[in-house]
């Protein structure tokens, strides 16, 4: 009669839903209408909540759903929806738990008055109700029922249901987030929960080991092989997790395999494969730690998953864990799908683009770092005009590490074409990928440098001002091969483009290489012919003459070179009196200048050219004067340094190196978000070092992956007489039987060996002997009457039960006969049988 009414309820709510927009059909009752959220509508909600009647309840409960998804605050009706927990209708209680874990954190006082029926739901029959109430359970804030939430995941963690366990382990998290002190009650729910069979609850269990004990690594010794097993029929967030849990495991228990990490394959001596004495190859695996390799080997179809955080968490693990030179396990095995994923940028579709942003910004990252993993697939990373700003570069990026011999002259065309691309970032990425090929190959180092310069006289400022920073990063450069010119030669040509340049940036670049450059050589000095100043390249004076000509007019920036500039020509030449007045000018109008730095700088150089500036500084009328008293300093004393002092203050060597190019290594993990986004996110955790003592193998045995024969039971003796062996001779119909069901030998598999005696004497069955079941039991019967004629005078050892062939207990039957005559003929041949106890037992 319920199971009536239920059907009855159902399908009134169905005929409600179809013609709810039909006033005539749904008359002036309570709409069923769940989102129609107006306020007068809202204000019944309490009102069918304390109805009698279930169906209106149900739609009460239906609207409050509906006004949570929308945005609405529904958490007055909390009261409410409590009392309806008890409800007899699954749908209405399906609902309430929804409304509860919703709002349990904020209304724990009143979720304790229905503490009991929480409870009881733990042994409700439906799956779903027992997940649910123990989610409420564990949502309830407050200390004092934490033994009745203990007791509730005890009593559900070997629940039959995989997604009950998989709540359970969610539980376990929020118990310890919320009682620390639980630690030791929670690890063996926890081992309960990691040798589970079922792959469903592999996420959730792993997740639970993550936020509660994440140190604890020993924990997974016995569940290790069983996990990986398992790896591959788990949900999809569950494999990302699972594989960033065993790669930690893996560098802090197993053994590093042999030439792992960043080393090159062509720089390691070719082995020949070993052969043992068969002539036969040894195992691929020889010399890697068989549990890593395992985990490599089982890992590899998840290449394929459909999931990009999958995707990219099995590349991490082969890059971090995989050795470099391996055909079956090898770290080139995580460069194709990388790719594959990566090529989903060019979808627009929502997350398609983003996806394919990140992959590129980690194929860039493990480019930087190995190069030789992408050398093949150089190609892959050439710009195209409709990839995002974001991935052209992170694909600049992979492209000046995978510079070479082989594809300079490839690189140098198309660095040339990226600088044309309009958008702003790009095209400065590509100057920088001109001046690191420049550095690094000579056989292209000219064509690049003269494209460096063409680039002082585009329209563009921002690429004007990169070229400059790029030429002063290839000027300072030590590997500048024969057919460039001299730095010399350089510092002057970029000089003349000063006028040109109006970025801050690169005119202090160039104002900075006209003083480390502005001395001149002994040798020179006949060839000037007295013009200019004494040991100072002849264009030198014009440059600064400009700079401080404009001084008020340009950035700080500038401001600080200029006076930089002006110190070290005073270093230079000493003596020269346009000199010393040009730089006492600059010096006064730097210390009263609006900026702090400038006028500090100012102050800092006039101090420390006190040894090498002349006390009496002759002017353009033959006089002296005194720029001490000009100044109205006093003598504060110090240690006064000599000129070949402040000579290598200020003209000391500065290098950069090839950071200015590219971008410098971060610390984070490759293939993380905090190495994306440059900053150490929450849940971050780095990678641990390789172990130098690995744990022995043997702890990763368990009854899991090796299953033991069950415990052999003293065979009981037979209490029933052994039928005739001519017996075994009558045909049956094996119609509906079935042999584990038929024999208590069905529950062995048959390829396994059991021992029937204290002398061992073992009966094999064969995989594949038997036809059928009568053939295997009348071998058996056979057999044990050959073993009693031959041993007549030997004590019998105790035999097993074994099942008499079918033939013996159901009689044959005609195929014409009809079907009363043969039930009426089988229960005179039941009731004329003396073995009436055996035969209903096999019957």
């Amino acid at each position: 009669m319920a199971a009536l009414n239920r059907l009855s309820q159902r399908i009134i709510e169905n005929f409600q839903e179809t013609t709810r927009d039909l006033s005539l059909l749904t008359g002036n009752g309570p709409s069923t209408t769940p989102y129609d959220l107006s306020d007068d509508r809202l204000k019944e909600i309490s009102t069918l909540l304390d109805s009698r009647i279930e169906r209106e309840r149900l739609e009460g409960m239906k609207r409050i759903i509906a006004g949570i998804s929308k945005g609405r605050d529904m958490e007055g009706f909390f009261a409410q929806v409590v009392k309806n927990v008890v409800s007899p209708s699954i749908e209405i209680r399906k609902l309430v738990y929804i409304y509860l874990l919703r709002f349990a954190s904020t209304n724990s006082d009143l979720l304790l008055l229905s503490i009991n029926t929480f409870q009881k739901d733990l042994s409700d029959p439906s799956p779903l109700i027992r997940s649910m109430s123990l989610r409420v359970l564990t949502s309830i804030r407050v200390p004092v029922i934490q033994g009745i939430v203990m007791l509730g995941l005890k009593k559900l963690v070997t629940d039959r249901n995989p997604w009950v366990r998989k709540t359970v382990a969610g539980g376990l998290a929020k118990v310890y987030e919320m009682d620390s002190s639980s630690l030791p009650q929670l690890i063996p729910l926890l081992q309960t929960l990691l040798s589970s069979p079922s792959p469903l609850t592999l996420g959730a269990t792993l997740t639970a080991f993550t936020e509660i004990c994440p140190d604890r690594l020993d924990l997974l010794h016995p569940y290790y092989r069983h996990i990986i097993k398992l790896l591959v029929d788990a949900d999809e967030w569950g494999q990302s997790v699972a594989l960033s849990v065993l790669t930690r495991y893996a560098r802090v228990m197993l053994e590093q395999p042999p030439n792992s990490g960043s080393v090159d394959p062509s720089t390691i001596p070719p082995v020949a494969p070993k052969e043992n004495g068969d002539g036969e190859s040894e195992d691929e695996f020889s010399g890697i730690d068989e549990d890593l390799a395992m985990f490599l080997h089982f890992i590899k179809p998840l290449f394929q998953s459909r999931n990009p955080a999958v995707v990219l968490a099995t590349a991490n693990a082969y890059y971090h864990l995989a050795p470099s030179s391996h055909t079956i396990i090898g770290q080139d095995l995580l460069v194709k799908p990388l790719l594959r994923l990566a090529g989903s940028s060019s979808d627009r579709r929502v997350g398609k683009e983003a996806v394919g942003a990140l992959t590129w910004e980690v194929l860039a990252s493990m480019a930087e770092q190995r190069p030789w993993l992408f050398k093949k697939h150089h190609e892959s990373f050439l710009l195209h005009s409709a990839d995002s700003t974001f991935i052209q570069e992170s694909k600049l990026r992979a492209l000046i590490a995978l510079v070479d011999k082989e594809n300079a002259q490839v690189s140098l065309r198309e660095f040339k074409h990226y600088i044309r691309f309009p958008e702003t970032s790009t095209a400065e990425e590509a100057v920088r990928a001109l001046g690191y090929i420049v550095r690094s190959q000579p056989e292209v180092a000219a064509s690049g440098l003269r494209s460096l310069m063409k680039l002082l006289k585009s329209q563009r400022d921002t690429l004007v001002a990169q070229a400059v920073i790029v030429l002063k990063s290839v000027i300072l450069s030590t590997s500048l091969g024969s057919a460039l010119p001299s730095p010399q030669k350089l510092v002057a040509k970029l000089a003349r483009q000063l006028d040109g340049i109006t970025n801050p940036k690169a005119r202090a670049s160039v104002y900075w290489l006209v003083g480390q450059f502005a001395a001149a050589e002994p040798s020179t000095e006949s060839e000037k012919k007295g013009l200019g100043w004494e040991g100072v390249e002849l264009w030198v004076p014009d440059i600064l003459r400009k700079g401080i000509k404009g001084f008020t007019d340009e950035a700080s920036q500038s401001k600080l070179q200029i006076i930089t500039l002006a110190s070290k020509l005073l270093v230079l030449s000493p003596s020269s009196s346009q000199l010393n007045l040009m730089s006492t000018y600059l010096f006064s109008l730097a210390r009263y200048d609006s900026d702090y730095d400038v006028r500090d700088r100012a102050r800092f150089l006039h101090a420390l050219l006190r040894g090498v500036r002349d006390d009496k500084v002759p002017t353009t009328n033959g006089r002296e004067q005194d720029t001490a008293s000009d100044e109205d300093e006093e003598d504060r004393g110090g240690v006064v340094l000599r000129r070949e002092q402040v000579k290598v203050v200020l003209l000391g060597k500065r290098e950069i190196g090839s950071s200015v190019e590219t971008r410098i290594a971060s610390d984070y993990q490759v293939g993380s978000m905090s190495r994306i986004t440059g900053k150490k996110l929450n849940g971050y955790e780095d990678l641990p070092e390789w172990t130098d003592d690995p744990t022995d193998s043997s702890l990763r045995d368990s009854e899991f992956e090796d299953p033991q024969p069950p415990t052999q039971l003293p065979a009981p003796i037979s209490n029933y007489p052994i039928p005739p062996s001519g017996a075994s001779n009558v045909a049956v119909s094996r119609q509906g039987v079935s042999p584990a069901a038929s024999s208590p030998a069905g529950s062995y598999p048959r390829n396994m060996t059991l021992s029937l005696n204290p002398n061992n004497v073992t009966a094999t069955a064969a995989k594949g002997k038997f036809q059928d079941l009568d053939a295997f039991l009348n071998s058996e019967s056979e057999s044990d009457e050959e073993k009693d004629s031959e041993s007549d005078d030997a004590p019998q050892p105790p035999r097993a039960v074994t099942a008499p062939p079918r033939s013996a207990i159901v009689p044959e039957y005609d195929e014409d006969t009809s079907e009363e005559e043969s039930e009426e003929e089988q229960s005179d041949d039941d009731s004329e049988s003396e073995d009436d106890e055996r035969a209903a037992l096999y019957r």
